[in-house]
């Protein structure tokens, strides 16, 4: 899909290729944050198609708080009219509106309290496998199947098709896979949802799927389009997101001994150290399309073309942040957006910050202090969600 107004000016000009950047396979945080240092405030790359790229909080705000202009209808970049639609995330007010009132109460603080068990459940299950071990691959033995497990369990997705639907979410965001394979392993994700679906039409279960199934909407039923799209949305987003968060967080806690500590001695700060991991490792890049033609910080930007957000900008911006290149607790306030911003701030916030915190528990309490394997080659995917995909750990059998 290309813009309509081909023949018009964009400037400045800064060459990033979000996807397969090579700094990014580098270090991908270290890559943003030369971008953020280096790159104009908002600018045109010609990479992937061509579309502008935000840098600064101000410009990310902008965009993400006006869906008028900068839509959600297209989730890639470049825009694909093919894509499956993702509810609510694919949708702008007032549409989005419903639908996110229809899920929120399942996502709610008070909603997923009773859930605390099973997820220290799960988390020492899986730290307690590894304990003797001394070590692990992290994203592999952990940071993947602990709230992976804790997700397709809420949502109804048979624990037994884990490693199948995980490699199946790992290849769907990997940069290098081309359009068409992407396309096959979309199939194998709608598949997966139309069978469960119909399994708990005939057999409803206490899973979020069954429940959707019963739940009257504007005075009826979702239809099959609707409960297929809502699903697709949450596989992908359940079976990454919080993977990539522990596994940036702790690269970083193996690192620095004196956070690592506090963590230890003082499990009343974790959820601080959760939110300040979040902002400092943000990991996500929101495509959004232009509507209209429009100013983003006063640069002269055009409908018909497609500006990425990447949300690290946010809590990395010094006007909102002291020091942001800095992990510390003792700032009075944790701005960042790596929940997202605006009407589409991510549905499972409370649950992602609960799975983290009770993980980094019991890990202190556990395990304790530990470290990098020394001289392993890091792997970093790029993207609109980026991720560490190996991480090499080990510690100290008590």
């Amino acid at each position: 899909m290309t813009s309509a107004t081909q023949d018009r000016p964009r400037a400045p000009v800064y060459e990033f290729d979000f996807y397969l950047e090579p700094a990014i396979a580098q270090d991908v945080h270290k890559a943003y944050w030369d971008l953020k240092e280096k790159a104009p405030p908002v600018f045109w790359t010609t990479a992937n198609g061509g579309h502008w790229v935000v840098t600064t909080a101000d410009a990310a705000i902008e965009v993400l708080r006006h869906p008028d202009r900068f839509s959600s209808k297209f989730l890639s970049i470049p825009p694909n009219p093919n894509q499956p639609k993702m509810i609510p995330e694919s949708l702008d007010p007032p549409e989005h509106r419903p639908y996110r009132q229809l899920l929120r109460p399942y996502f709610e603080s008070k909603a997923i309290r009773p859930l605390e068990p099973r997820i220290r459940e799960w988390a020492e299950r899986l730290i307690d496998a590894v304990i003797e071990d001394g070590e692990c691959e992290f994203v592999d033995a952990l940071g993947s199947r602990f709230p992976v497990s804790v997700f397709m369990e809420m949502f109804g997705f048979p624990l037994d098709q884990f490693d199948t639907f995980r490699n199946i979410v790992v290849e769907y965001f990997d940069a290098q896979v081309d359009q068409q394979r992407r396309e096959a392993l979309t199939m194998q994700i709608l598949g997966s949802i139309i069978q469960l679906i119909e399994t708990r039409r005939a057999e409803p279960q206490d899973d979020l799927i069954s429940t959707l199934l019963q739940t009257d909407f504007e005075g009826r039923k979702l239809t099959q389009e609707e409960l297929i799209s809502i699903a697709f949305l949450m596989f992908l987003a359940g079976l990454d997101t919080v993977v990539n968060a522990l596994s940036f967080g702790m690269r970083h806690l193996a690192q620095d001994d004196a956070l690592r500590t506090r963590m230890i001695e003082d499990p009343a700060a974790i959820p601080a150290i959760v939110e300040e991991l979040m902002r400092r490792y943000t990991f996500v890049s929101v495509p959004r399309y232009i509507t209209q033609d429009t100013e983003i910080a006063g640069v002269t930007v055009y409908a018909g073309d497609s500006v990425l957000v990447p949300l690290h900008m946010v809590g990395w911006d010094e006007k909102l942040t002291s020091c942001p290149a800095e992990v510390r607790l003792d700032r009075p306030h944790c701005r960042h957006a790596g929940f997202g911003s605006g009407v589409h701030t991510c549905l499972g916030i409370h649950l992602a910050r609960m799975e983290m915190a009770i993980f980094y528990e019991l890990w202190a309490r556990k395990i304790g202090h530990f470290h990098l394997v020394e001289n392993q080659p890091l792997r970093f995917r790029g993207g609109s969600v980026q991720a560490l995909e190996a991480l090499r750990i080990a510690w100290d059998r008590k």
